[in-house]
């Protein structure tokens, strides 16, 4: 009996053509991004036939897919070994669209969000100073709340940090992903910060601080996530308002506990 040709389906031909494609708008550097998962895909137009080529596998040099697409959208396979390398293709282009995004920043913002993305941002040194002898004065009522955190909500935070980064800030997801992978920063430096913008918004709900001094707290946590991305990878474009504004997420979620104790003692 013959034995069958695989054949990959309609739905990884589409992933890996928008892969090739983003691809061919990033620069040298964001390509060579893009194959930090193992996954090496690349595209180029034929020097016949109208004919736009892709190719994609874990290695560089022996691809493992190879089509071929025309002018009016007809894709021809010509190879195709199906392996682990189909794997690492979603992550792969979750992080392209990223790139993507993040290259034509601040293409579609309203002008407000662009002038507070693009402004100095100075932190309020005597608001920030009442911050912090709010947090000595109820430092042990803050420990008994880091203690008591829940280990799912502990993996919440960071997740709803990160999703409204890729919402709202995509330049900033991006850089803080490409300094983790590369270990340029260590990672509890971020979950240092989301724990400390987690126990501000807990102190608004307290009553301890004010909504604008938990401002300034995460304006400051902020500030310094992005001069920490900036000293460790060459060309950063990072804002310390773009990671504020999804810090304040995180204290909202502080917040929202602070009140469901009181609720509950109530």
């Amino acid at each position: 009996m013959r034995k069958l040709t695989p054949c990959p389906s309609e739905e990884l031909l589409d992933k890996i053509e928008e892969i090739g494609n983003i691809k061919r708008e990033l620069s040298l550097e964001q390509r060579s991004w893009t194959s930090g998962s193992g996954l090496y895909v690349q595209s180029a137009d034929a020097p016949f036939g109208g004919l736009t080529k892709y190719s994609a596998g874990g290695g560089k040099v022996f691809a493992s897919l190879i089509f071929f697409r025309d002018r009016g959208g007809t894709r021809t396979v010509r190879k195709y070994n199906p392996g682990d390398w189909e794997l690492e293709v979603d992550e792969t282009l979750s992080f392209c669209r990223l790139l993507h995004r993040a290259s034509r920043v601040p293409e579609g913002w309203s002008p407000e969000k662009v002038a507070a993305y693009a402004a100095q941002h100075v932190v309020d040194a005597d608001l920030f100073a009442r911050v912090q002898q709010a947090y000595r004065q109820h430092h042990d009522e803050l420990q008994v709340l880091s203690d008591q955190t829940s280990v799912e909500e502990r993996d919440h935070l960071p997740q709803l940090f990160f999703d409204k980064l890729e919402e709202e800030w995509p330049v900033e997801r991006l850089e803080l992903e490409l300094v983790t992978q590369g270990h340029r920063i260590p990672i509890r430096t971020t979950v240092e910060t989301l724990v400390l913008a987690h126990a501000s918004g807990y102190m608004v709900g307290k009553g301890w601080i004010s909504t604008e001094e938990m401002r300034q707290t995460t304006l400051y946590l902020g500030i310094g996530l992005a001069d920490a991305i900036r000293a460790n990878l060459k060309g950063a474009k990072c804002r310390g308002a773009g990671f504020a504004g999804a810090l304040s997420a995180v204290g909202a979620r502080g917040t929202a506990r602070a009140w469901a104790e009181e609720a509950d003692a109530g």
